[in-house]
């Protein structure tokens, strides 16, 4: 569409016998609003990243730590239900030692009630005085092994009893936990989901992201090639090499001082790369924008994500392009000298905010332009 608008706009003979200039200025126009509608999107992703990558570092922290409590909570159930286990099996164990104890205090009871063996009976009831010794001792002997049973048998059923309640008191706190823990990881699946729904926004966004790092890959590559084009149109010759003249004696274009450099840009939160072609130097819309260094105008037009556009040809095969303007003060074909005003400072195309995107090309490719400006 906006390579339609252009070749309307700067007209070929048959454009210009078909549509009057008043039809050509309303669809170029009509384009741009509707290049600005959809670029106005954009630059709210942009300013947006910043803030989407707190969401996305805040609710990582969220899942982190509802994660931890998630592995806390198990663990607590774990000792909780090992705890149980512990129990029963003591309970068992002295249940099992209690139905032992209370065999033998039977069989004790049955022994003392009816006997099993007369051969002790000549010692309890003889009445010699060594005799007798023995037998109290043997009375005794038997005595303490009953008393000794019995004390047993209660220690065995109090030891029961404790396990038992040590265990119901462990069930319960496993009951407690388990149920935190259902808790815990419900909470930890409504983060989770959060976290997938950024996620997947921000893939949007990333995809989004590429299309316009392709958008302006191709957008470069046209430039070149515009460049190339009409530095041989305006010369009647392709220009050959540079002479050292030719990269010296520029201005800066405007008032205001560097911002973002020329290099790669590494996005915040992607961490994917892209070309910043140019520099971009601070300033309020309106302000005047310069031509850094005499020359011929060969483009003045919208282009893409660099919005309104001047691109001056200078000595041999040297362009500057100034990007964003929010007006023109220069037409095609214009010679300009080096400080005449050829537009306005704006923020039209891919941009956040007013400034000059200010590029300079060496036959149609992008070079460091403070190797060109003043230090």
């Amino acid at each position: 569409m906006l390579a339609v608008a252009f070749a309307t706009a700067v007209g070929g003979p048959a454009a210009s016998n078909s549509h009057s200039i008043g039809d050509i200025r309303d669809e170029r126009e009509r384009v741009r609003d509707a290049e600005a509608a959809a670029l106005a999107e954009l630059e709210l992703l942009e300013l947006e990243d910043a803030h989407v990558a707190r969401i996305v570092e805040e609710i990582q922290a969220a899942v982190d730590g509802q994660v931890a409590r998630v592995q806390s909570a198990r663990q607590q159930l774990d000792a909780a239900e090992a705890e149980v286990r512990s129990r029963e099996l003591r309970a068992t164990e002295a249940q099992a030692e209690l139905v032992a104890t209370e065999a033998k205090m039977r069989d004790r009871a049955v022994d003392a009630y009816i006997g099993t063996s007369r051969q002790a009976d000549p010692w309890l009831d003889s009445s010699d005085l060594n005799r007798t010794v023995v037998r109290l001792a043997l009375l005794d002997f038997t005595a303490g092994n009953d008393r000794d049973l019995l004390d047993r048998l209660r220690t065995l059923r109090a030891e029961r009893i404790a396990h038992l309640e040590a265990g119901e008191e462990a069930r319960a706190q496993a009951d407690d936990f388990r149920r935190r823990l259902e808790d815990e990881l419900q909470e930890l699946e409504v983060r989770r989901a959060v976290q997938r729904e950024i996620q997947a926004e921000l893939q949007a966004r990333i995809a989004e992201w590429e299309r316009e790092a392709a958008q302006r890959a191709r957008e470069a590559q046209e430039l070149t090639d515009l460049i190339r084009q009409r530095q041989t149109e305006a010369l009647g010759f392709a220009p050959g090499d540079i002479g050292a003249a030719s990269v010296e004696g520029f201005v800066m274009p405007t008032t205001g001082s560097i911002g973002s450099r020329f290099g790669l840009r590494v996005h915040p939160i992607f961490g994917s790369t892209r070309m910043h072609a140019g520099v971009d130097i601070g300033g309020t819309t309106g302000t005047p924008i310069w031509a850094a260094k005499e020359g011929r105008v060969i483009f003045v037009g919208s282009k893409g994500g660099y919005g309104n556009t001047v691109i001056v040809q200078h000595e041999g095969n040297v362009a500057t392009l100034y990007a964003h303007m929010s007006a023109f003060e220069s037409s095609e074909g214009d010679w300009v000298d080096q400080g005449e005003v050829i537009g306005l400072v704006g923020s039209t195309g891919w941009s956040t905010g007013p400034h000059l995107h200010f590029e300079t090309r060496i036959d149609g490719v992008p070079k460091d332009p403070e190797l060109f400006l003043p230090a």
